[in-house]
Protein backbone atom coordinates (compact mmCIF):
# COMPACT_ATOMS: atom_id res chain seq x y z
CA UNK A 1 0.00 0.00 0.00
CA UNK A 2 2.02 2.99 -1.51
CA UNK A 3 1.45 6.37 0.93
CA UNK A 4 3.64 9.65 1.37
CA UNK A 5 4.28 11.11 4.81
CA UNK A 6 4.24 15.40 4.61
CA UNK A 7 5.94 16.85 8.03
CA UNK A 8 4.29 20.08 8.51
CA UNK A 9 6.01 23.13 10.01
CA UNK A 10 4.88 22.25 13.01
CA UNK A 11 6.18 18.85 12.98
CA UNK A 12 2.79 17.02 12.61
CA UNK A 13 3.68 13.88 10.51
CA UNK A 14 0.60 13.81 7.48
CA UNK A 15 0.15 10.28 6.04
CA UNK A 16 -1.64 10.11 2.60
CA UNK A 17 -2.68 6.85 0.92
CA UNK A 18 -1.51 7.00 -2.61
CA UNK A 19 -4.17 6.41 -5.35
CA UNK A 20 -4.01 3.53 -7.17
CA UNK A 21 -3.55 3.06 -10.94
CA UNK A 22 -6.93 1.40 -11.02
CA UNK A 23 -8.47 4.07 -9.25
CA UNK A 24 -7.44 6.64 -11.43
CA UNK A 25 -8.01 4.44 -14.40
CA UNK A 26 -11.51 4.40 -13.70
CA UNK A 27 -11.87 7.98 -12.44
CA UNK A 28 -11.11 8.97 -15.85
CA UNK A 29 -13.35 6.89 -17.28
CA UNK A 30 -16.21 8.10 -15.14
CA UNK A 31 -15.22 11.39 -16.69
CA UNK A 32 -15.57 10.48 -19.57
CA UNK A 33 -18.89 8.96 -19.55
CA UNK A 34 -20.02 12.11 -18.48
CA UNK A 35 -18.66 14.04 -20.86
CA UNK A 36 -19.72 11.92 -23.61
CA UNK A 37 -23.49 12.18 -22.11
CA UNK A 38 -22.98 16.11 -21.98
CA UNK A 39 -22.07 15.91 -25.18
CA UNK A 40 -25.28 13.36 -26.68
CA UNK A 41 -27.83 15.43 -24.90
CA UNK A 42 -25.98 18.98 -26.24
CA UNK A 43 -26.31 17.20 -29.79
CA UNK A 44 -30.22 16.18 -29.30
CA UNK A 45 -30.94 19.91 -28.09
CA UNK A 46 -29.01 21.79 -30.63
CA UNK A 47 -28.58 20.27 -34.62
CA UNK A 48 -26.21 23.72 -35.44
CA UNK A 49 -22.57 22.61 -35.89
CA UNK A 50 -21.72 26.37 -34.30
CA UNK A 51 -23.31 25.17 -30.91
CA UNK A 52 -21.37 22.26 -31.09
CA UNK A 53 -18.75 24.14 -30.87
CA UNK A 54 -19.83 26.28 -28.38
CA UNK A 55 -20.37 24.02 -26.00
CA UNK A 56 -19.01 20.51 -26.70
CA UNK A 57 -15.35 21.06 -27.66
CA UNK A 58 -14.71 23.86 -24.56
CA UNK A 59 -16.43 21.79 -21.85
CA UNK A 60 -13.85 18.61 -23.39
CA UNK A 61 -11.13 21.06 -23.42
CA UNK A 62 -11.40 22.73 -20.22
CA UNK A 63 -13.45 19.82 -18.18
CA UNK A 64 -10.33 18.68 -16.05
CA UNK A 65 -8.68 21.75 -15.63
CA UNK A 66 -11.80 23.65 -14.16
CA UNK A 67 -13.11 21.08 -11.68
CA UNK A 68 -9.16 20.45 -10.43
CA UNK A 69 -9.15 24.04 -9.85
CA UNK A 70 -13.25 25.08 -8.48
CA UNK A 71 -13.18 21.73 -6.31
CA UNK A 72 -10.02 21.10 -4.36
CA UNK A 73 -8.75 19.06 -6.82
CA UNK A 74 -11.51 16.88 -7.90
CA UNK A 75 -13.08 15.96 -11.18
CA UNK A 76 -16.29 14.39 -11.10
CA UNK A 77 -14.91 11.06 -11.98
CA UNK A 78 -12.64 11.64 -8.74
CA UNK A 79 -14.73 12.70 -6.52
CA UNK A 80 -17.07 9.67 -6.74
CA UNK A 81 -13.69 7.64 -6.23
CA UNK A 82 -13.38 9.81 -3.02
CA UNK A 83 -9.68 10.11 -4.22
CA UNK A 84 -8.26 13.98 -5.22
CA UNK A 85 -4.79 16.07 -6.55
CA UNK A 86 -2.50 17.17 -3.62
CA UNK A 87 0.77 18.47 -3.50
CA UNK A 88 3.85 16.75 -2.26
CA UNK A 89 3.29 18.71 0.65
CA UNK A 90 -0.02 17.76 1.53
CA UNK A 91 -1.70 21.09 0.76
CA UNK A 92 -4.22 21.43 -1.73
CA UNK A 93 -2.84 22.47 -5.29
CA UNK A 94 -2.59 25.66 -6.68
CA UNK A 95 -3.96 27.03 -10.31
CA UNK A 96 -0.83 26.97 -11.81
CA UNK A 97 -0.04 23.30 -10.76
CA UNK A 98 -3.49 22.19 -12.19
CA UNK A 99 -2.63 24.28 -14.99
CA UNK A 100 0.87 21.92 -15.53
CA UNK A 101 -1.05 19.07 -15.13
CA UNK A 102 -3.62 19.88 -17.55
CA UNK A 103 -1.55 20.76 -20.08
CA UNK A 104 0.48 17.87 -20.24
CA UNK A 105 -2.73 15.71 -20.33
CA UNK A 106 -2.31 16.34 -23.97
CA UNK A 107 0.85 14.69 -24.53
CA UNK A 108 0.44 11.56 -21.69
CA UNK A 109 -3.65 10.85 -21.85
CA UNK A 110 -5.32 12.56 -25.31
CA UNK A 111 -2.90 11.01 -28.22
CA UNK A 112 -2.17 7.45 -26.52
CA UNK A 113 -4.96 6.90 -24.73
CA UNK A 114 -3.27 7.23 -21.50
CA UNK A 115 -0.33 4.87 -22.34
CA UNK A 116 2.60 7.13 -21.17
CA UNK A 117 0.55 8.41 -18.27
CA UNK A 118 0.15 4.77 -17.35
CA UNK A 119 3.87 3.89 -17.93
CA UNK A 120 5.00 6.61 -15.65
CA UNK A 121 2.43 6.41 -12.63
CA UNK A 122 3.06 2.47 -12.19
CA UNK A 123 7.05 2.97 -12.09
CA UNK A 124 7.23 6.06 -10.06
CA UNK A 125 7.12 5.24 -6.17
CA UNK A 126 4.64 8.10 -5.85
CA UNK A 127 2.02 7.49 -8.55
CA UNK A 128 2.89 10.39 -10.90
CA UNK A 129 2.67 11.00 -14.51
CA UNK A 130 4.58 13.61 -15.93
CA UNK A 131 2.59 16.63 -15.52
CA UNK A 132 2.39 15.66 -11.68
CA UNK A 133 6.63 15.62 -11.10
CA UNK A 134 6.65 18.72 -12.84
CA UNK A 135 3.77 20.21 -11.09
CA UNK A 136 4.82 17.85 -7.65
CA UNK A 137 1.32 16.85 -7.30
CA UNK A 138 -0.10 13.45 -7.27
CA UNK A 139 -3.43 12.03 -6.33
CA UNK A 140 -4.43 10.26 -3.20
CA UNK A 141 -7.30 8.92 -1.31
CA UNK A 142 -9.53 11.07 0.74
CA UNK A 143 -9.79 8.52 3.32
CA UNK A 144 -8.10 5.65 4.60
CA UNK A 145 -9.52 2.50 3.23
CA UNK A 146 -9.19 0.17 6.26
CA UNK A 147 -12.66 -0.38 8.11
CA UNK A 148 -12.50 0.07 11.58
CA UNK A 149 -15.56 -1.74 13.92
CA UNK A 150 -16.80 -0.36 16.68
CA UNK A 151 -15.68 -3.41 19.01
CA UNK A 152 -11.76 -2.70 17.34
CA UNK A 153 -12.37 0.93 17.98
CA UNK A 154 -13.24 0.68 21.57
CA UNK A 155 -10.09 -1.80 22.21
CA UNK A 156 -8.06 1.36 20.97
CA UNK A 157 -8.82 3.60 22.75
CA UNK A 158 -9.01 1.61 26.10
CA UNK A 159 -12.79 1.20 26.52
CA UNK A 160 -13.37 5.20 25.87
CA UNK A 161 -16.34 6.43 24.21
CA UNK A 162 -16.38 7.93 20.86
CA UNK A 163 -17.97 11.07 21.41
CA UNK A 164 -18.05 12.73 18.26
CA UNK A 165 -18.22 10.23 15.40
CA UNK A 166 -19.20 12.63 12.81
CA UNK A 167 -15.87 14.56 12.80
CA UNK A 168 -15.37 11.87 9.55
CA UNK A 169 -16.76 14.37 7.76
CA UNK A 170 -13.58 16.68 7.96
CA UNK A 171 -10.59 16.51 5.84
CA UNK A 172 -6.79 16.45 6.98
CA UNK A 173 -6.37 20.17 5.97
CA UNK A 174 -9.03 20.80 8.14
CA UNK A 175 -8.03 18.78 11.51
CA UNK A 176 -4.17 20.64 10.49
CA UNK A 177 -5.93 23.71 10.70
CA UNK A 178 -6.94 23.15 13.98
CA UNK A 179 -4.02 21.79 15.75
CA UNK A 180 -2.15 24.86 14.41
CA UNK A 181 -4.51 26.91 16.31
CA UNK A 182 -4.23 24.75 19.25
CA UNK A 183 -0.43 25.28 19.45
CA UNK A 184 -0.43 28.61 18.59
CA UNK A 185 -3.00 29.15 21.85
CA UNK A 186 -0.86 26.88 23.78
CA UNK A 187 2.03 28.75 23.28
CA UNK A 188 0.15 31.91 24.15
CA UNK A 189 -3.41 31.76 25.68
CA UNK A 190 -3.44 35.42 26.63
CA UNK A 191 -3.25 36.33 23.12
CA UNK A 192 -6.80 37.66 22.30
CA UNK A 193 -6.50 36.42 18.43
CA UNK A 194 -5.98 33.02 19.31
CA UNK A 195 -8.79 32.88 21.95
CA UNK A 196 -10.96 34.21 18.60
CA UNK A 197 -9.93 31.48 16.61
CA UNK A 198 -10.24 28.85 19.03
CA UNK A 199 -13.66 30.34 19.91
CA UNK A 200 -15.12 30.51 16.37
CA UNK A 201 -13.06 26.54 16.06
CA UNK A 202 -15.09 25.38 18.79
CA UNK A 203 -18.77 26.79 17.89
CA UNK A 204 -17.73 25.67 14.23
CA UNK A 205 -16.68 21.91 14.71
CA UNK A 206 -20.11 21.42 17.63
CA UNK A 207 -21.98 22.80 15.20
CA UNK A 208 -21.08 20.93 12.23
CA UNK A 209 -20.96 17.22 14.29
CA UNK A 210 -23.93 18.00 16.54
CA UNK A 211 -22.92 17.90 19.45
CA UNK A 212 -21.75 19.63 22.27
CA UNK A 213 -18.43 19.79 24.54
CA UNK A 214 -19.85 17.90 27.54
CA UNK A 215 -18.36 19.89 29.79
CA UNK A 216 -14.81 20.03 28.27
CA UNK A 217 -12.94 23.45 27.93
CA UNK A 218 -12.73 24.91 24.45
CA UNK A 219 -9.34 23.76 24.01
CA UNK A 220 -9.83 20.26 25.70
CA UNK A 221 -12.55 19.73 23.56
CA UNK A 222 -10.46 20.74 20.66
CA UNK A 223 -8.26 18.21 21.26
CA UNK A 224 -11.04 15.37 21.88
CA UNK A 225 -11.49 15.98 18.34
CA UNK A 226 -7.98 15.46 17.27
CA UNK A 227 -7.86 12.74 18.99
CA UNK A 228 -11.15 11.06 17.29
CA UNK A 229 -10.22 12.46 14.13
CA UNK A 230 -7.33 10.14 13.74
CA UNK A 231 -8.90 7.26 15.75
CA UNK A 232 -11.60 6.98 13.17
CA UNK A 233 -9.70 7.81 9.99
CA UNK A 234 -6.22 5.78 10.39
Amino acid sequence: MSRIEVSTAHNIVVRFELATLGQRFLACFLDLVILCMYSTIVMQVFTSELFYWLFIFPVWSFYHLTFEIFNQGQSLGKKVLKIRVVTLQGSTAKVNDYLIRWAFRIIEVLPCLGTIATLFISSSDKNQRIGDMLANTSVVKNRNDNKVQLKSLKEIVQGEEILYPAITQFTDADMLLVKQAVTRYNLAPHNLNNKAVIDELCSTIADKVRGDRKGLRKIDFLNRVLFEYVVLTR
